[in-house]
């Protein structure tokens, strides 16, 4: 394998993670083993790749390997994105292989993992719109719950970077959000001042 080649298996790959393609395998089987879900291809791609813990073209290989070998099975039937489950086999090399994984690897790919599934969660309780107006951007700001809505707010925003910035922020904790205004509009300083100093310390 030449210079070029060897780059492109092993780019994007934090110090301590996986280059070896046997340990990929048994880390995807340790991953649906301990998620205990069925998991899509991107799925399990987001968590790998968040924590550099093996490239993309490795990945992409061992789960072809491991739909031949019978160690995950595809349940999409073909309608949409591939969605994997663990076979028996894949259980049973999940638990008996997975001290292979270094530890820091394991304990990383499941805080990766709990990451990405609160998120969805958060996206899906909390939605944000973004739309185009003719002077600027529109951004909808919604926190549901039962019965009616904790927040409904629309914002002027200039840029549709600002619109992004605020996203982000929104929906890495959106009660933040209901604190802050609640406390504004109530007058209450000191919630506010504590919002700023939390804030601040992130």
């Amino acid at each position: 394998m030449n210079r070029l080649q060897n780059n492109a298996f092993t780019a994007g790959i934090d110090p301590g993670g996986l280059t070896n393609d046997y340990e990929i395998k048994i880390l995807v089987c340790y991953i649906l083993e301990k998620i205990k879900r069925h998991m899509t291809f991107s799925e399990i791609n987001y968590i790998l790749q968040s924590e550099g813990l093996a490239n993309y073209f490795e990945y992409a290989e061992a789960i072809s390997e491991l739909l031949s070998s019978g160690h995950i099975v595809d349940i999409s039937q073909g309608e949409g994105e591939q969605r994997f489950r663990l076979s028996d086999l894949g259980v049973k090399t999940a638990r008996t292989f997975e001290k292979n994984i270094p530890l820091s690897v394991r304990e990383k790919s499941m805080r990766a993992a709990e990451e990405y599934y609160l998120r969805q969660r958060i996206e899906k309780e909390n939605q944000v719109k973004i739309e185009k107006v003719s002077d600027g951007y529109r951004l909808s700001l919604c926190i549901s719950d039962i019965g009616s809505d904790l927040l409904n707010l629309s914002l002027f925003v200039p840029t549709e970077k600002e619109c992004e910035q605020i996203k982000k922020r929104f929906l890495c904790d959106p009660t933040i959000f209901y604190r802050g205004i609640i406390a504004l509009v109530t007058g209450d300083e000191h919630t506010v001042h504590t919002i700023l100093q939390e804030t601040l310390e992130e």
